[in-house]
């Protein structure tokens, strides 16, 4: 075999396992833990039903209100936790190659069904980095029945923590500013829809990152 002849068997065969490398690296996977709380209360939450987006299985929290899924493709993916008697709520998160990600649900009471009341349309917009530490949060919302008037309490906490601030109490207008923000500091919000003084709505909670 000549040497012209081998040097491009030797490029093929490279070739070749650069692409197995290439294959076997497509599936790469994390997991993910968290814990559900009370957002009142702050106490733990047992028998929350946990369902991932893209679907790969289902949990249960234990009696400390944990939850852990140990084998999850990375990307971005929607957690949604869901008990009777209280509003569902959502999360975005981002998982990593041999990496955990962790999050909390803060879940509070479904108090009065007037229809559906969707919260959408964030800003910050979920995900945004770089966040200067003054902000003025902005949401929009759709509700069945019109008729009814609204207000809004509006929650923030920090990535990793079981604690929350109420940045927004019994706002009319879909807007608060929130001031005096971490630097480089991954924060987390919703907000809470109330009619006549009981919970109906809340948004996802969304996420973004202040600048460093």
């Amino acid at each position: 075999m000549t040497k012209s002849n081998i040097l491009i068997l030797f490029i093929i065969l490279f070739a070749c396992i650069s692409c197995e490398d290439e294959q076997f690296g497509i599936d790469k996977f994390g997991s993910i833990s968290g814990t559900v709380v009370d957002g009142e209360t702050y106490e733990p939450l047992s028998g929350v039903l946990i369902t991932t987006s893209p679907a790969s299985t289902t949990v249960l929290t234990d009696s400390a209100g944990n939850f852990s899924f140990d084998k999850i493709r990375e990307g971005d993916i929607n957690l949604s936790a869901r008990k009777k008697e209280f509003l569902t709520q959502t999360v975005n998160v981002a998982v990593f190659p041999d990496e955990n990600t962790f999050s909390t649900f803060f879940l509070l009471k479904d108090e009065r069904n007037i229809g559906n009341v969707l919260i959408f349309d964030p800003v910050p917009g979920n995900g945004a980095v770089n966040q200067p530490f003054n902000i003025t949060f902005r949401w929009s919302v759709e509700q069945q029945n019109r008729n009814i008037e609204l207000t809004y309490n509006v929650f923030l906490f920090e990535s990793n923590s079981s604690s929350q601030i109420t940045v927004g109490d019994n706002l009319t207008q879909r807007e608060v500013v929130v001031s005096d923000l971490k630097p480089n500091t991954t924060y987390f919000w919703y907000v809470l829809a109330r009619a006549d003084g009981r919970n109906v709505g809340n948004s996802p909670t969304w996420s973004f990152r202040t600048q460093p």
